[in-house]
């Protein structure tokens, strides 16, 4: 009998313990998500700067330098080379010398007017040209503008008053030329119609000589014969004759008028004098 009561005992120690654990899991269960729930909520009030987790990332003081050198190397997305990557960062692009050139004090005073004093490790007192430097830059501008700036200001005055000559010669040639404008205008125009009925008397004198050949030869001919190609080239001829016959006498005659004219004014003349002279 005391052997079953020890059992039961034990059996009701063991009951009560694991319902000791379980509530106890239970407890823990609900703190922990209610611990979860209230950092997630603290979390979401916060700012985040995307750009600092992006390009400045906080790595744990616990995490070894290879390993921060890894996660850096996954976080960045670019694919440029390390000295590209610096370029856009706004950054040097190599810690120490890698070519012959970037030794050379043009490159560092590049470095030194594009990134700061950040962009060279030397103090900047190294861009300041030498005495040596000075002097050539003095020696150049000796050689290269030996007048004082007085005479360069004169020259320049100078200079500017021709180009102000120049500029209101142009103006006034200008000017004249735009006056005339109406003048060439109908001038042009009048060349133009000139040249314009010269033509159509030349198409309607060869028409009406072809006409005379078709009427001479009493039926109509293909212009590609040659019968009517020596003909019409002996009207044309003749025309030619004809028109150099009517020029030559309508010279003769204008040299008559002219004659005749100037007869009258010679006797006009001495009927003038004959009068002053009975009077004498």
């Amino acid at each position: 009998m005391f052997r079953s009561l020890t059992d039961s005992r034990v059996a009701v120690m063991s009951l009560r313990q694991v319902c000791n654990a379980v509530l106890c899991r239970r407890l823990q269960g609900t703190f922990a998500k209610r611990l979860f729930v209230t950092e997630s909520a603290e979390s979401r009030n916060e700012t985040v700067d995307v750009t600092a987790a992006d390009e400045k990332p906080e790595f744990s003081e616990t995490r070894s330098r290879h390993v921060q050198r890894q996660i850096a190397r996954k976080q960045n997305k670019s694919r440029l080379e390390p000295q590209h990557r610096n370029i856009v960062m706004g950054v040097r692009p190599y810690k120490s010398s890698k070519d012959w050139f970037h030794t050379t004090v043009k490159y560092k005073k590049r470095m030194l007017g594009r990134y700061g004093l950040e962009g060279n490790a030397e103090p900047a007192g190294f861009a300041w040209p030498t005495p040596e430097e000075i002097e050539d830059a003095k020696e150049y501008e000796r050689v290269a503008y030996p007048r004082s700036l007085q005479e360069s200001w004169e020259r320049i005055e100078l200079r500017n008053k021709r180009r102000a000559e120049q500029k209101k010669l142009r103006e006034n040639t200008i000017i004249e030329k735009l006056g005339k404008m109406e003048q060439w205008t109908t001038e042009l125009q009048d060349k133009i119609a000139r040249k314009e009925a010269a033509l159509e008397a030349a198409r309607l004198r060869k028409e009406r000589l072809v006409e005379e050949v078709r009427r001479h030869f009493g039926f109509k001919i293909s212009p590609n014969d040659n019968k009517f190609k020596e003909m019409l080239a002996q009207k044309e001829k003749e025309e030619k004759k004809k028109n150099k016959e009517a020029k030559k006498q309508a010279k003769l005659e204008r040299f008559q008028r002219m004659l005749q004219k100037n007869v009258k004014n010679e006797s006009n003349e001495q009927a003038t004098e004959s009068p002053e002279k009975s009077a004498e």
